[in-house]
């Protein structure tokens, strides 16, 4: 209770230490990297109880700095302890972010005090120190941009200096009596951050605070090192993919450094909604063949986003037979694809004996055929084709007499040849008064010699048929059949 009622008393200190603060030649060249060694880079030091101190760290924790020599560190650059009651700070020069898009800091930083109750953070102000704004959060979500930030959202002491107590708290030591231990960063770690908030803004100042109660405070303190401000690091979107069949394909995102928002357009207008999508590695169908340019962009987080387009040929083949399979050797067949769209020029390959690369193989068996097409940036594609065999090379006769008797031989009168290769098919017998007693459009379906389920009193029969042989003109044949039984 008293140490709360000194920081009480001291607020109307505090506020004074606070305002005053005039950026008359700010810092507008970036990236601003001080690394304090060759002077204390005009940082001021204010506050209650301060013992900010610059050089050449040799304590028994924090014993050297961050890199090169020098840093700044609370408690003074040798012993183990820091001042009781403390609410200080280290305030930077100003600096003017009018050209600064996306704004970003990065130092390293070493604590080594009274986990929760003691504490260090990092503070801006836009209007000459009169208010106070942390830089970020304890809650962030880590990234590349973001690491090693706040590691504590209540620190007791910061509250003289900050309203909202997030910061960097804890120590390598073991909990001891009343005096907590454990979550130190246990040497220099690189801490990395976005400032979206002070994008354009002409008069910045930051400064790292530190605030500490009365007891538990032999540790060796805060301590930071390489200052970096600059633009953050933009994204460099940049993504693979790959075909898991001929109209489908698989997109991975490969952008740098780290974005978290992705906006897909695969130049698929017919495919509707599915033209678009969010995540990072989608997955898109293709509505018909054709060339796509593929737009990725990538944005966040809190940087530059970037823009990046690939293409991708999905191919279409259609496949025609050209000749048939001679029908008495069963070779000689042909077959031909066509590739859409008609501007690529793929490598084709027929499974052919030998494999054949043209696009239309010759010398085919009767038998089904997969002719593949691929190029660089397409989708490999497959058709099948089937060879048949050109049975016109029989020919198509009709017998002059059947037996139906039932022994397995002539037994049914109909054409007989090539009858697969038949089209336009009708065939019509009639008895010698004219009757019609059998027709069909079924070549393999044939008259078995009744008429309406009885057995015609006459033997000789008349019949009529109309055909198509591949590559002939239609044909109409006429005769007589003699039943005999």
């Amino acid at each position: 209770m008293i140490v709360r009622i000194v920081f009480v008393a001291c607020g109307f200190l505090l506020g004074l230490m606070r305002t005053g603060a005039q950026c008359t030649t700010p810092i507008n060249s970036f990236p601003y990297q001080e690394g304090f060694e060759t002077n204390d880079g005009n940082w001021v030091r204010g506050g209650i109880g301060v013992d900010w101190a610059w050089g050449s760290p040799m304590k028994s924790v924090i014993s050297a700095a961050g890199g090169g020599s020098n840093c700044w560190i609370v408690g003074g650059l040798t012993g183990n302890a820091y001042t009781d009651g403390q609410a200080s700070f280290l305030q930077s020069p100003c600096f003017d972010f009018t050209n600064l898009q996306h704004p970003y800091i990065e130092f390293k930083v070493f604590w080594e005090m009274e986990q929760q109750f003691d504490g260090g953070s990092l503070q801006y102000s836009i209007d000459n120190g009169n208010t106070w704004v942390n830089v970020g959060s304890a809650n962030d979500a880590r990234n590349c941009l973001n690491e090693n930030w706040f590691n504590n959202s209540s620190i007791n002491y910061l509250s003289p200096l900050s309203s909202v107590r997030h910061g960097w708290s804890g120590n390598v030591q073991s909990t001891s009596g009343s005096c907590r231990g454990g979550s130190g960063s246990n040497g220099w770690v690189l801490a990395k951050h976005t400032m979206p908030a002070l994008a354009g803004q002409a008069a910045v100042f930051l400064r790292f605070i530190f605030g500490a109660g009365t007891i538990c405070n032999n540790y060796n303190g805060f301590a930071v090192d390489d200052v970096v401000i600059k633009e953050a690091p933009p994204n460099q979107a940049a993504f693979t993919y790959a075909c898991t069949n001929a109209t489908t394909a698989a997109f991975t995102n490969t952008s740098t450094p780290c974005p978290t928002g992705f906006n897909w357009d695969f130049g698929d207008v017919a495919s509707g909604i599915s033209n678009t999508a969010t995540t990072a590695n989608p997955i898109h169908i293709f509505s018909s063949p054709g060339t796509y340019t593929i737009t990725l962009t990538v944005l966040g987080p809190d940087n530059a986003l970037s823009t990046t387009t690939r293409q991708i040929t999905i191919l279409g083949l259609t496949t025609t037979v050209v000749a048939p399979a001679d029908c008495l050797t069963g070779t000689g067949g042909s077959a031909s694809v066509a590739v859409a769209p008609v501007t690529t020029t793929p490598d084709i390959s027929w499974n052919s004996n030998p494999v054949q690369s043209n696009a239309t193989a010759i010398n085919l068996s009767a038998q089904t055929y997969t002719v593949t097409a691929s190029a660089p940036q397409t989708c490999t594609a497959t058709a099948d084709v089937i060879i048949p065999v050109d049975f016109s090379c029989i020919g198509i006769y009709f017998p002059s007499a059947f037996t139906p008797n039932g022994d397995g031989l002539n037994d049914s009168f109909g054409p007989l040849g090539s009858l697969a290769a038949l089209s336009n098919y009708s065939f019509t017998i009639y008895n010698r008064w004219g009757e019609k007693v059998f027709s069909s459009t079924d070549p393999f379906r044939k008259w078995n010699g009744y008429m309406k389920g009885s057995k015609p009193s006459s033997n000789v029969f008349v019949w009529q048929a109309e055909f198509s042989l591949p590559g002939q003109s239609k044909e109409l044949r006429k005769g007589t059949v003699m039943l005999i039984r």
